[in-house]
């Protein structure tokens, strides 16, 4: 390595980025096809945030000296930082088959899968790569995230503790003990976790769900405000942001997070309109046609578009900017009109739901099969149907059961099968958020540590929790208690 590389390489240790930049690009000027100077220069590009150009640089440094598994390595980091998973993957791949035993590598590729939802892939590199090297915080973390997102929330707390031993002060393994111990319904623990994390905004998120859990909105609400900084629903917005004060303009309303999100804060639509001259609201196209029969006055639209406003705010912000600091202040009484059908003769006729989108990264907790549920398909004297529309329809064919949501397209067309029936069983989806905002009776069938949404925030919701993880059978017959219930009023 020449003298003047080293001498970069000393600036770009000591985080003096600049001064290694102007260093690298001298070599380049005289030796443009230098691979190191290339790799390096690629590397504080990425460290500058620029990940084009990183690519860029990184790829040529490859095709120079395609035998260097470094610089496969960092290339995958680069692709992986712009998003670009399969290729991240490749340059992985590229990197171990020249170097099997890099942990950096194993890391990166149980990181993918982990952004796949693939966590058994993932909870197989991270293992490799712990077992190459075991004092590896970043590596045990995130096998505690995969494992956190399959219930094995034990586990997770184990390997936490590991990367807790070797750095007491991480933020992310503070966090995700807390996942852990709120996984157990350790709540107290958890909250105690969060707190360790710091300023860390997913911890500071995490603690104001615990503590609106416990019906503490006084404080919970304003933590939750910690979302924005991880997932910014206003960066493309060009007016302020709505901060609870003085009103009578235009605001304009953003969806975030799930579709039951937006479906559980539709309640606080129609009273903006009391405060504001206009209320346009921003919503996925499968709710625009639920939420304009709230009130015709609304502006609803599927994308910001040209909507004048002149303040805007994020949808789960609502209750925080409404003035709402205790459960008794949740309007909870029904707030979705839609045609309902006459009562007709015969049994109950109730839906059902197991399973939510797949995607959602603790899906694996809160949907099960159809045939865990078996038991309430076998309670004589009701009519049950589907409510599940999507990948485990077929689930639904096997047992019989009709399925009303086949033609539905979209919620609207939902809300009206649902309002039609006796009761909803179903797992934590945006099916019993719609159901009870219908004031449908709803059972809600959740893992251990079960959704704030259901406790005070809906009436006629029974809480049908499991007692240990994974464990599905006590909350399938709690909700059996509600069924026979129902029947026993109707008979």
């Amino acid at each position: 390595m020449s003298t003047l590389l080293e001498r970069a390489l000393r600036h770009h240790r000591r985080g003096e980025l600049a001064k290694a930049e102007a260093i690298y690009r001298r070599i380049l000027n005289s030796s443009p096809e230098e691979p190191e100077a290339l790799h390096l220069l690629g590397c504080v590009a990425l460290a500058q945030g620029n990940r084009g150009e990183a690519v860029r640089l990184i790829t040529r440094a490859v095709e120079r000296a395609p035998g260097v598994a470094l610089y496969h390595e960092n290339l995958a980091e680069a692709h992986y930082r712009s998003g670009e998973l399969d290729l991240a993957e490749r340059e992985c791949h590229a990197a171990l088959r020249l170097s099997p035993d890099r942990p950096q590598t194993l890391n990166r590729l149980g990181v993918i899968a982990i952004e796949r939802a693939d966590y058994e892939a993932a909870r197989g590199h991270l293992a490799q790569a712990l077992h190459l090297k075991a004092a590896y915080p970043e590596a045990l973390i995130n096998l505690a995230v995969a494992l956190n997102r399959i219930g094995e929330h034990a586990l997770a707390a184990g390997h936490c503790a590991l990367a807790l031993k070797l750095d007491a002060r991480s933020p992310l393994a503070w966090n995700n003990l807390g996942m852990a111990y709120k996984g157990l319904g350790r709540i107290r623990e958890a909250k105690k976790a969060f707190a360790q994390a710091g300023d860390f905004p997913l911890a500071k998120f995490n603690l104001g769900y615990l503590l609106l859990l416990e019906d503490d909105l006084a404080s919970g609400l304003p933590l939750c405000e910690w979302r924005k900084k991880l997932f910014n629903p206003g960066r493309a917005l060009a007016q302020p942001e709505w901060d609870g004060g003085a009103c009578g303009g235009r605001l304009l309303v953003m969806h975030e997070q799930g579709l039951g999100d937006t479906i559980l804060m539709s309640r606080f639509f129609a009273p903006l309109l009391e405060r504001f001259a206009q209320v346009t609201v921003v919503v996925p196209a499968p709710l625009t046609r639920l939420i304009a029969a709230i009130d015709r006055r609304l502006d609803v639209r599927g994308e910001v578009g040209d909507a004048p406003y002149d303040l805007w705010c994020g949808v789960m912000s609502l209750p925080l900017l409404l003035g709402i600091r205790s459960a008794g202040a949740i309007p909870t009484s029904p707030w979705l009109p839609v045609p309902r059908a006459p009562r007709r003769n015969g049994p109950p006729r109730i839906g059902i739901n197991w399973a939510g989108n797949p995607s959602f990264h603790y899906d694996r907790i809160r949907s099960t099969s159809l045939e865990s549920l078996a038991p309430l398909l076998a309670v004589p004297g009701v009519e049950w149907v589907s409510l599940h529309k999507g990948h485990c329809e077929h689930e639904a064919e096997r047992y019989g059961l009709p399925q009303p949501l086949r033609e539905a397209r979209d919620f609207h067309d939902t809300a009206v099968v649902l309002a039609g029936l006796e009761m909803v069983v179903s797992t934590e989806t945006a099916v019993p958020n719609l159901s009870a905002a219908l004031g449908t009776p709803t059972c809600v069938l959740v893992a251990v540590d079960h959704d704030w949404r259901w406790r005070s925030w809906y009436r006629d919701v029974a809480i049908c929790s499991q007692e240990e993880p994974g464990v599905w059978a006590p909350a399938v017959n709690k909700a059996l208690s509600a069924v026979t219930g129902l029947i026993r009023a109707a008979a």
